[in-house]
């Protein structure tokens, strides 16, 4: 079997709604039949075949090639198998995702894993905003799984966030973990204004103290030696990711807030 490639013929004019193509929904259809799925684009339905060149038989393999920045809801509801993208995607990569895999090597649009329950996201590029968040009126973001950024990330990642992991290779925008009420967020990179801002609990970690420092909302509470820091970085032993091959280390400077709410939440900065 070889892995179910959907081409992008041209760039779309409008947006391209594709949360109809993941494992899941496709499994056990024929090529026709799925060369015959309609996708919403801005006002109408388009067929996959006007859209895509379609090649390979695998619905647990899918390979998106040429994709753009308008490819909309990839991996929306994915429960199993592995999605792979060459080029960059819209907004809602990963939405509701249960398990799975996806690897986009490109950028990606606002809201990159929304809402997740599990799975891994892995981005070699960019991310916009919201990575790990809520929808707009939601209370809940990312509940569980892994969010791997080689680049950098937008504003407010893990914004609502409740469980799970965002690890960021490059730097991170402003607000991250703003609202944060559980979940680690670790950061190779610098980080923009506001970190922390009404975070609940949670912990983020850094590898080095913020450019813009720590605000106030933030008490430090002095060095410590944490020993689950090291069963943290055991973890990242098993990911393609930097991560796998930081130096463990245990030894940080604690602060905890954000003081402005319950104040539960940390930020742990290597010493």
């Amino acid at each position: 079997m070889s892995a179910l490639t959907f081409t992008l013929k041209a760039a779309p004019s409008q947006r391209i709604d594709c949360s109809p193509l993941t494992p899941e929904l496709l499994a056990e259809k024929t090529l026709d039949q799925i060369k015959a799925i309609e996708l919403v684009s801005g006002k109408q339905k388009l067929s996959v075949e006007s859209l895509f060149d379609v090649a390979g038989d695998d619905t647990n393999d899918i390979h998106v090639a040429n994709s753009t920045n308008k490819l909309d809801f990839i991996g929306r509801n994915m429960t199993h198998g592995k999605i792979s993208v060459d080029g960059d995607v819209g907004a809602y990569l990963g939405l509701f995702m249960e398990a799975g895999e996806i690897e986009v090597n490109g950028n990606t649009a606002i809201y990159t894993g929304c809402e997740m329950k599990g799975g891994q996201i892995k981005v070699n590029g960019n991310t916009g905003d919201f990575v790990g968040g809520a929808r707009p009126g939601q209370k809940n973001g990312m509940t569980g799984g892994t969010i791997i950024i080689t680049g950098n990330s937008g504003d407010r990642t893990g914004d609502h966030m409740r469980r799970g992991y965002i690890l960021i290779e490059g730097n991170a925008g402003d607000y991250c973990a703003s609202r944060m009420v559980s979940g680690t967020i670790a950061v190779l990179g610098d980080t923009g204004a506001h970190l922390g801002y009404a975070m609940k609990r949670g912990t983020i970690l850094l590898t080095k103290m913020p450019s813009r420092g720590i605000t106030a909302n933030f008490n430090d509470c002095g060095s410590h030696t944490l020993a689950f820091l090291a069963l943290l970085f055991a973890s990242f032993k098993k990911l393609d990711s930097q991560f796998a091959n930081i130096e463990s280390f245990s030894r940080v400077q604690r602060y905890a807030g954000d003081l402005a709410g319950i104040g539960m939440g940390e930020i742990l900065v290597k010493i």
